[in-house]
Protein backbone atom coordinates (compact mmCIF):
# COMPACT_ATOMS: atom_id res chain seq x y z
CA UNK A 1 0.00 0.00 0.00
CA UNK A 2 1.42 3.23 -1.17
CA UNK A 3 0.53 5.99 2.12
CA UNK A 4 0.69 9.76 1.98
CA UNK A 5 0.69 11.18 5.29
CA UNK A 6 0.39 15.17 5.38
CA UNK A 7 0.39 17.18 8.53
CA UNK A 8 1.93 20.73 9.88
CA UNK A 9 4.28 19.09 12.49
CA UNK A 10 6.79 15.76 12.20
CA UNK A 11 8.86 14.48 14.90
CA UNK A 12 11.49 15.31 15.57
CA UNK A 13 12.19 17.94 12.61
CA UNK A 14 8.90 20.30 13.34
CA UNK A 15 6.89 19.94 17.11
CA UNK A 16 5.19 22.00 19.07
CA UNK A 17 3.45 19.06 21.06
CA UNK A 18 1.71 15.65 21.02
CA UNK A 19 0.72 16.57 17.00
CA UNK A 20 3.92 16.12 15.66
CA UNK A 21 4.96 12.65 17.69
CA UNK A 22 1.54 11.22 16.73
CA UNK A 23 2.06 11.75 12.93
CA UNK A 24 5.63 10.27 13.30
CA UNK A 25 4.40 7.35 15.64
CA UNK A 26 1.86 6.67 12.88
CA UNK A 27 4.01 6.92 9.68
CA UNK A 28 7.16 4.68 11.05
CA UNK A 29 4.32 2.05 12.42
CA UNK A 30 2.72 1.79 9.11
CA UNK A 31 5.88 1.65 7.47
CA UNK A 32 7.09 -1.04 9.64
CA UNK A 33 4.30 -3.26 8.87
CA UNK A 34 6.06 -3.17 5.07
CA UNK A 35 4.01 -0.48 3.38
CA UNK A 36 5.48 2.31 1.61
CA UNK A 37 5.09 5.74 3.45
CA UNK A 38 5.70 9.50 2.63
CA UNK A 39 5.10 12.00 5.19
CA UNK A 40 4.75 15.53 3.81
CA UNK A 41 4.83 18.62 5.87
CA UNK A 42 5.88 22.82 5.03
CA UNK A 43 9.47 23.47 4.88
CA UNK A 44 9.66 25.74 7.69
CA UNK A 45 12.66 28.62 7.64
CA UNK A 46 14.07 26.24 10.81
CA UNK A 47 14.42 23.54 8.13
CA UNK A 48 16.05 25.54 5.53
CA UNK A 49 19.64 22.81 5.82
CA UNK A 50 17.52 19.50 5.66
CA UNK A 51 16.47 17.45 2.66
CA UNK A 52 17.99 17.45 -0.47
CA UNK A 53 15.92 18.74 -4.02
CA UNK A 54 13.14 16.44 -5.05
CA UNK A 55 12.22 15.36 -8.26
CA UNK A 56 10.05 18.07 -10.18
CA UNK A 57 6.49 17.03 -9.71
CA UNK A 58 4.35 19.29 -13.08
CA UNK A 59 2.28 22.12 -11.48
CA UNK A 60 4.21 21.48 -8.07
CA UNK A 61 6.50 23.81 -6.84
CA UNK A 62 10.06 22.94 -5.30
CA UNK A 63 10.15 20.19 -2.68
CA UNK A 64 13.06 18.76 -0.85
CA UNK A 65 13.46 14.91 0.68
CA UNK A 66 14.90 13.25 3.49
CA UNK A 67 15.09 9.71 4.29
CA UNK A 68 13.88 9.36 7.91
CA UNK A 69 14.25 5.99 8.43
CA UNK A 70 11.58 3.81 6.64
CA UNK A 71 9.51 7.04 5.65
CA UNK A 72 10.28 9.25 3.10
CA UNK A 73 10.15 13.05 4.67
CA UNK A 74 8.92 15.25 1.30
CA UNK A 75 9.07 19.12 2.47
CA UNK A 76 7.01 21.75 0.03
CA UNK A 77 9.36 24.46 -0.05
CA UNK A 78 6.85 27.69 -0.04
CA UNK A 79 8.76 30.68 1.12
CA UNK A 80 5.15 33.07 0.80
CA UNK A 81 3.65 30.43 3.62
CA UNK A 82 6.27 29.51 5.58
CA UNK A 83 9.51 30.96 5.80
CA UNK A 84 8.95 33.11 8.83
CA UNK A 85 10.01 32.48 12.65
CA UNK A 86 8.18 29.24 14.38
CA UNK A 87 5.69 27.02 13.27
CA UNK A 88 2.29 28.83 13.77
CA UNK A 89 3.58 32.05 14.84
CA UNK A 90 6.87 33.63 15.96
CA UNK A 91 6.59 32.76 19.36
CA UNK A 92 5.30 29.76 21.02
CA UNK A 93 1.38 30.11 22.01
CA UNK A 94 0.68 32.70 19.24
CA UNK A 95 -0.36 32.33 15.85
CA UNK A 96 -0.04 34.17 12.33
CA UNK A 97 -2.93 35.87 11.10
CA UNK A 98 -3.11 34.30 7.52
CA UNK A 99 -2.91 30.48 8.34
CA UNK A 100 -6.10 30.26 6.45
CA UNK A 101 -3.69 31.23 3.56
CA UNK A 102 -0.88 29.69 4.85
CA UNK A 103 -2.32 26.29 5.28
CA UNK A 104 -4.98 26.96 2.50
CA UNK A 105 -1.89 26.78 0.31
CA UNK A 106 -0.31 23.73 1.61
CA UNK A 107 -3.51 21.66 1.51
CA UNK A 108 -3.73 22.46 -2.08
CA UNK A 109 -0.02 21.12 -3.35
CA UNK A 110 -0.65 17.85 -0.40
CA UNK A 111 -3.68 17.54 -2.80
CA UNK A 112 -1.72 17.45 -5.69
CA UNK A 113 0.66 15.23 -4.10
CA UNK A 114 -1.82 12.34 -3.89
CA UNK A 115 -2.32 11.25 -7.58
CA UNK A 116 -0.60 7.84 -7.64
CA UNK A 117 -1.14 7.32 -3.92
CA UNK A 118 -3.39 4.31 -2.35
CA UNK A 119 -4.55 6.68 0.66
CA UNK A 120 -3.98 10.20 1.62
CA UNK A 121 -4.09 10.36 5.02
CA UNK A 122 -4.89 14.03 6.32
CA UNK A 123 -4.00 15.84 10.38
CA UNK A 124 -6.19 18.04 11.44
CA UNK A 125 -6.94 21.42 10.31
CA UNK A 126 -3.99 22.38 8.48
CA UNK A 127 -3.88 19.86 5.88
CA UNK A 128 -8.82 19.43 5.70
CA UNK A 129 -9.24 21.18 2.86
CA UNK A 130 -7.06 18.71 1.08
CA UNK A 131 -9.72 16.41 1.36
CA UNK A 132 -11.73 18.38 -1.17
CA UNK A 133 -11.52 16.67 -4.67
CA UNK A 134 -8.83 14.26 -3.27
CA UNK A 135 -7.30 11.81 -5.82
CA UNK A 136 -7.48 9.05 -3.87
CA UNK A 137 -8.85 7.88 -0.49
CA UNK A 138 -8.78 9.72 2.08
CA UNK A 139 -8.23 9.35 5.87
CA UNK A 140 -8.53 12.61 8.57
CA UNK A 141 -7.53 12.09 11.70
CA UNK A 142 -8.77 14.95 14.68
CA UNK A 143 -6.18 15.30 17.12
CA UNK A 144 -7.46 18.54 18.48
CA UNK A 145 -10.94 20.36 17.33
CA UNK A 146 -9.95 23.35 19.18
CA UNK A 147 -8.06 25.08 16.33
CA UNK A 148 -10.33 25.14 12.83
CA UNK A 149 -8.14 27.42 10.95
CA UNK A 150 -11.04 29.92 9.56
CA UNK A 151 -10.74 32.27 6.64
CA UNK A 152 -13.24 34.29 3.98
CA UNK A 153 -15.06 31.79 1.97
CA UNK A 154 -14.56 32.54 -1.27
CA UNK A 155 -11.03 33.30 -1.25
CA UNK A 156 -10.29 30.34 0.51
CA UNK A 157 -12.08 27.59 -1.96
CA UNK A 158 -10.33 29.22 -4.47
CA UNK A 159 -6.87 28.85 -2.98
CA UNK A 160 -7.59 25.48 -2.03
CA UNK A 161 -9.05 24.44 -5.67
CA UNK A 162 -12.59 23.26 -3.92
CA UNK A 163 -15.62 23.24 -6.44
CA UNK A 164 -18.34 25.84 -5.81
CA UNK A 165 -20.75 23.40 -4.20
CA UNK A 166 -18.02 22.99 -1.35
CA UNK A 167 -19.00 26.97 -0.49
CA UNK A 168 -22.25 26.85 -1.31
CA UNK A 169 -24.32 26.59 2.44
CA UNK A 170 -24.31 23.52 4.04
CA UNK A 171 -21.33 22.57 1.64
CA UNK A 172 -18.04 20.92 3.24
CA UNK A 173 -15.90 23.89 2.89
CA UNK A 174 -18.89 26.34 4.50
CA UNK A 175 -19.66 27.27 8.39
CA UNK A 176 -21.77 30.46 8.82
CA UNK A 177 -20.45 32.58 5.90
CA UNK A 178 -17.19 31.25 6.39
CA UNK A 179 -14.17 28.69 5.24
CA UNK A 180 -13.30 26.44 7.95
CA UNK A 181 -10.59 23.71 7.13
CA UNK A 182 -11.51 21.28 9.97
CA UNK A 183 -15.16 21.00 8.64
CA UNK A 184 -13.74 20.21 4.99
CA UNK A 185 -11.72 17.51 6.40
CA UNK A 186 -14.87 16.16 8.48
CA UNK A 187 -17.37 16.19 5.91
CA UNK A 188 -14.99 15.53 2.60
CA UNK A 189 -12.95 12.67 4.00
CA UNK A 190 -13.35 9.10 3.23
CA UNK A 191 -13.48 8.05 7.00
CA UNK A 192 -12.91 10.31 9.79
CA UNK A 193 -10.65 9.11 12.87
CA UNK A 194 -9.85 10.48 16.12
CA UNK A 195 -7.06 9.59 18.68
CA UNK A 196 -8.94 7.65 20.99
CA UNK A 197 -12.43 6.16 21.72
CA UNK A 198 -13.76 8.01 24.61
CA UNK A 199 -12.80 11.22 22.40
CA UNK A 200 -14.68 10.04 20.11
CA UNK A 201 -17.69 9.92 21.32
CA UNK A 202 -17.27 13.39 22.89
CA UNK A 203 -16.66 15.18 19.25
CA UNK A 204 -20.03 13.59 18.59
CA UNK A 205 -21.87 14.88 21.95
CA UNK A 206 -20.37 17.85 23.21
CA UNK A 207 -20.01 21.13 21.21
CA UNK A 208 -17.31 22.71 23.37
CA UNK A 209 -15.04 19.44 22.37
CA UNK A 210 -16.02 19.96 18.77
CA UNK A 211 -15.81 23.52 18.20
CA UNK A 212 -19.36 23.67 17.85
CA UNK A 213 -19.01 20.93 14.24
CA UNK A 214 -20.81 18.06 16.44
CA UNK A 215 -23.55 17.71 14.28
CA UNK A 216 -21.15 17.46 11.08
CA UNK A 217 -20.14 14.61 12.57
CA UNK A 218 -22.99 12.87 13.37
CA UNK A 219 -24.41 13.41 9.88
CA UNK A 220 -21.57 11.09 8.25
CA UNK A 221 -22.77 8.17 7.03
CA UNK A 222 -19.68 6.19 8.16
CA UNK A 223 -19.01 6.80 12.42
CA UNK A 224 -16.13 8.39 13.69
CA UNK A 225 -12.82 5.72 14.63
CA UNK A 226 -11.25 6.60 17.86
CA UNK A 227 -7.44 5.14 18.01
CA UNK A 228 -5.38 5.24 20.71
CA UNK A 229 -1.74 7.05 20.00
CA UNK A 230 1.38 5.45 21.13
CA UNK A 231 4.63 6.25 22.05
CA UNK A 232 8.25 5.19 20.99
CA UNK A 233 9.10 2.26 23.95
CA UNK A 234 12.37 2.01 22.47
CA UNK A 235 13.07 5.84 22.16
CA UNK A 236 10.74 6.15 26.26
CA UNK A 237 12.52 3.44 27.78
CA UNK A 238 14.38 3.99 31.76
CA UNK A 239 16.57 1.41 31.38
CA UNK A 240 18.45 2.91 27.78
CA UNK A 241 17.69 6.62 28.10
CA UNK A 242 20.79 8.65 27.85
CA UNK A 243 19.26 11.45 29.70
CA UNK A 244 18.67 9.42 33.13
CA UNK A 245 21.36 10.25 35.59
CA UNK A 246 20.65 6.01 36.39
CA UNK A 247 19.04 3.60 34.73
CA UNK A 248 16.41 1.66 36.40
CA UNK A 249 12.83 -0.96 35.39
CA UNK A 250 9.78 -1.94 36.62
CA UNK A 251 11.74 -5.11 38.38
CA UNK A 252 14.35 -2.55 39.90
CA UNK A 253 12.78 0.76 40.65
CA UNK A 254 15.60 2.14 43.12
CA UNK A 255 17.50 4.09 40.35
CA UNK A 256 13.94 5.67 39.67
CA UNK A 257 15.12 8.16 42.97
CA UNK A 258 18.68 9.18 41.19
CA UNK A 259 15.90 11.12 38.93
CA UNK A 260 14.18 12.28 41.69
CA UNK A 261 17.65 13.54 42.87
CA UNK A 262 18.91 14.96 39.98
CA UNK A 263 15.20 16.56 39.84
CA UNK A 264 15.47 18.24 42.83
CA UNK A 265 18.78 19.52 42.27
CA UNK A 266 17.85 21.15 38.45
CA UNK A 267 15.19 22.86 39.86
CA UNK A 268 16.63 23.93 43.62
CA UNK A 269 15.16 25.24 46.62
CA UNK A 270 11.90 22.56 47.43
CA UNK A 271 11.40 21.50 51.07
CA UNK A 272 10.44 17.37 50.84
CA UNK A 273 7.36 16.53 49.83
CA UNK A 274 5.50 14.18 47.32
CA UNK A 275 6.54 15.54 43.73
CA UNK A 276 3.81 16.04 41.10
CA UNK A 277 5.29 17.13 37.22
CA UNK A 278 3.95 18.21 34.61
CA UNK A 279 5.31 19.38 31.03
CA UNK A 280 2.97 20.92 28.80
CA UNK A 281 1.08 24.69 27.62
CA UNK A 282 0.23 26.37 30.69
CA UNK A 283 -3.62 26.95 29.04
CA UNK A 284 -6.96 26.63 30.82
CA UNK A 285 -7.73 23.07 28.43
CA UNK A 286 -4.92 21.56 30.58
CA UNK A 287 -6.75 22.39 33.54
CA UNK A 288 -4.13 23.56 35.91
CA UNK A 289 -6.22 26.83 36.72
CA UNK A 290 -8.40 24.34 38.89
CA UNK A 291 -4.98 24.35 41.64
CA UNK A 292 -6.03 27.78 42.16
CA UNK A 293 -8.58 27.82 44.81
CA UNK A 294 -6.79 25.23 46.60
CA UNK A 295 -3.01 25.66 46.00
CA UNK A 296 -2.19 27.26 49.62
CA UNK A 297 -3.54 24.36 51.34
CA UNK A 298 -2.03 21.65 49.11
CA UNK A 299 1.57 23.00 49.56
CA UNK A 300 0.66 22.93 53.28
CA UNK A 301 -0.13 19.39 53.64
CA UNK A 302 2.70 18.76 51.13
CA UNK A 303 1.83 19.01 47.93
CA UNK A 304 5.39 20.02 45.64
CA UNK A 305 4.82 20.87 41.69
CA UNK A 306 7.38 21.23 38.82
CA UNK A 307 5.93 22.67 36.01
CA UNK A 308 7.56 23.00 32.81
CA UNK A 309 5.74 24.89 29.88
CA UNK A 310 4.10 28.40 28.67
CA UNK A 311 1.15 29.69 27.73
CA UNK A 312 -2.14 31.51 28.41
CA UNK A 313 -1.97 30.66 32.58
CA UNK A 314 2.23 31.86 32.62
CA UNK A 315 1.43 34.97 35.27
CA UNK A 316 -0.95 32.97 37.41
CA UNK A 317 1.22 30.16 37.63
CA UNK A 318 4.48 31.92 38.68
CA UNK A 319 2.50 34.00 41.35
CA UNK A 320 1.73 30.14 42.51
CA UNK A 321 5.83 30.01 42.61
CA UNK A 322 6.54 33.32 44.13
CA UNK A 323 4.25 32.51 46.79
CA UNK A 324 5.53 29.61 47.61
CA UNK A 325 9.37 29.28 46.12
CA UNK A 326 9.86 25.87 48.88
CA UNK A 327 6.61 24.02 46.67
CA UNK A 328 6.15 25.42 43.43
CA UNK A 329 8.68 25.52 40.79
CA UNK A 330 7.36 26.84 37.05
CA UNK A 331 10.36 27.51 33.97
CA UNK A 332 10.49 26.51 30.54
CA UNK A 333 10.48 23.54 28.31
CA UNK A 334 13.15 21.46 26.99
CA UNK A 335 13.46 18.01 25.99
CA UNK A 336 16.40 17.37 28.43
CA UNK A 337 14.30 18.80 31.51
CA UNK A 338 11.01 17.17 29.94
CA UNK A 339 12.95 13.72 30.62
CA UNK A 340 14.09 14.73 33.79
CA UNK A 341 10.28 15.43 35.27
CA UNK A 342 8.93 12.27 33.92
CA UNK A 343 11.36 10.20 35.25
CA UNK A 344 12.09 12.18 38.77
CA UNK A 345 8.30 12.95 39.84
CA UNK A 346 6.38 10.97 41.86
CA UNK A 347 3.46 11.13 39.75
CA UNK A 348 2.34 12.96 36.96
CA UNK A 349 -0.52 15.59 36.91
CA UNK A 350 -3.17 15.97 34.10
CA UNK A 351 -6.34 17.82 35.18
CA UNK A 352 -7.26 18.65 31.56
CA UNK A 353 -10.72 19.95 30.41
CA UNK A 354 -10.59 17.68 27.66
CA UNK A 355 -7.93 15.54 25.86
CA UNK A 356 -8.22 14.12 22.71
CA UNK A 357 -5.26 11.31 23.68
CA UNK A 358 -2.45 12.71 25.69
CA UNK A 359 0.75 11.41 25.65
CA UNK A 360 2.23 12.69 28.81
CA UNK A 361 0.52 10.41 30.76
CA UNK A 362 2.09 7.22 28.87
CA UNK A 363 5.68 8.59 29.39
CA UNK A 364 4.73 8.79 32.92
CA UNK A 365 3.73 5.24 33.31
CA UNK A 366 6.45 4.02 31.14
CA UNK A 367 8.93 5.96 33.79
CA UNK A 368 7.15 4.79 37.02
CA UNK A 369 5.76 8.22 37.51
CA UNK A 370 2.01 7.51 38.68
CA UNK A 371 -0.24 9.55 36.46
CA UNK A 372 -2.86 12.26 38.89
CA UNK A 373 -5.90 12.73 35.65
CA UNK A 374 -9.01 13.98 35.08
CA UNK A 375 -10.39 10.64 33.30
CA UNK A 376 -11.49 12.59 29.98
CA UNK A 377 -10.68 11.70 26.37
CA UNK A 378 -7.83 9.50 26.04
CA UNK A 379 -6.69 9.98 29.54
CA UNK A 380 -9.89 7.62 30.41
CA UNK A 381 -8.70 5.44 27.81
CA UNK A 382 -5.11 4.88 29.29
CA UNK A 383 -5.21 5.24 32.90
CA UNK A 384 -7.06 3.28 35.06
CA UNK A 385 -8.49 4.50 38.77
CA UNK A 386 -7.54 2.69 41.92
CA UNK A 387 -10.61 3.29 43.46
CA UNK A 388 -12.54 1.49 40.26
CA UNK A 389 -10.36 -1.37 39.56
CA UNK A 390 -7.46 -1.70 42.42
CA UNK A 391 -6.39 -4.71 40.89
CA UNK A 392 -5.56 -3.32 37.59
CA UNK A 393 -4.57 0.08 38.51
CA UNK A 394 -2.21 2.51 37.18
CA UNK A 395 -3.22 5.92 38.82
CA UNK A 396 -5.73 8.01 40.21
CA UNK A 397 -8.68 9.99 38.36
CA UNK A 398 -11.74 11.82 39.11
CA UNK A 399 -14.16 12.56 36.60
CA UNK A 400 -16.04 16.40 37.03
CA UNK A 401 -14.21 18.88 36.07
CA UNK A 402 -14.54 20.86 39.42
CA UNK A 403 -11.34 22.14 41.37
CA UNK A 404 -12.51 20.04 44.24
CA UNK A 405 -12.46 16.96 42.54
CA UNK A 406 -9.17 17.66 41.78
CA UNK A 407 -7.85 18.85 45.25
CA UNK A 408 -9.76 15.30 46.62
CA UNK A 409 -7.22 13.20 44.23
CA UNK A 410 -4.27 14.54 44.76
CA UNK A 411 -5.05 14.15 48.53
CA UNK A 412 -6.43 10.53 47.86
CA UNK A 413 -2.81 9.79 45.84
CA UNK A 414 -1.09 11.41 48.80
CA UNK A 415 -2.47 9.39 51.48
CA UNK A 416 -1.61 6.06 49.28
CA UNK A 417 1.94 7.12 48.88
CA UNK A 418 2.58 7.73 52.29
CA UNK A 419 0.37 4.89 54.00
CA UNK A 420 0.24 2.09 51.67
CA UNK A 421 3.68 2.18 49.53
CA UNK A 422 3.33 -1.35 48.45
CA UNK A 423 0.04 -0.17 46.28
CA UNK A 424 2.09 2.65 45.17
CA UNK A 425 5.08 0.33 43.76
CA UNK A 426 2.04 -2.07 42.72
CA UNK A 427 0.90 1.35 40.32
CA UNK A 428 4.29 2.01 39.07
CA UNK A 429 4.89 -1.08 37.94
CA UNK A 430 1.73 -1.98 36.32
CA UNK A 431 2.30 1.20 34.34
CA UNK A 432 5.68 0.56 33.00
CA UNK A 433 4.41 -2.62 31.95
CA UNK A 434 1.77 -1.55 29.81
CA UNK A 435 2.10 -1.78 25.63
CA UNK A 436 1.89 1.66 24.31
CA UNK A 437 3.86 1.06 21.25
CA UNK A 438 2.28 2.25 18.20
CA UNK A 439 2.64 -1.07 16.82
CA UNK A 440 -1.10 -2.04 18.12
CA UNK A 441 -2.41 1.57 16.57
CA UNK A 442 -0.40 1.30 13.47
CA UNK A 443 -2.10 -1.93 12.64
CA UNK A 444 -5.81 -0.53 13.59
CA UNK A 445 -4.52 2.69 10.77
CA UNK A 446 -3.74 -0.04 8.25
CA UNK A 447 -7.45 -1.48 8.36
CA UNK A 448 -8.92 1.90 7.98
CA UNK A 449 -7.06 2.47 5.09
CA UNK A 450 -8.41 -0.55 3.76
CA UNK A 451 -11.71 0.53 4.84
CA UNK A 452 -11.46 4.09 3.11
CA UNK A 453 -10.06 1.87 -0.22
CA UNK A 454 -12.93 -0.55 0.07
CA UNK A 455 -15.40 2.38 0.69
CA UNK A 456 -13.84 4.66 -2.22
CA UNK A 457 -14.08 1.87 -4.59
Amino acid sequence: MRVLIAASEFSPWARTGGLGEAVAGIAHGVASGGHHVTAVIPRYRHLKDIGVPAEPIDGIGPMFTHDEGNVQLLLVDDPVAFDRAGIYGDRPGTGYDDQWVRFGRFSNTVRQLAAGFDVLHLHDAHTGAAALGAPCPTVFTIHNAAYPIIGPLDAARALVGAAGADAEPGGALEWYGEANFLKAGMVAATVVTTVSPSFATQLLEDPTVSNGLHGVLRARSNPIVGIINGIDPEAWDAETDPMLPKPYSSKALAGKKRSRKALLEKVGGLDPGLIFGNVGRMTEQKGLGLLEDSIDELVAEGARFVLAGSGELDDKVDAWAAQHPNAVWHGEYNEQLNRLIVAGSDAYLMPSRFEPCGIGQMYAMRYGSVPVVRLTGGLADTVIDLDERPGAATGFGFRAFDPMELTKTIRRAMRIHADHQDLWTDLQRRGMETDFSWAQAARRYVDVYGEAIGTAG
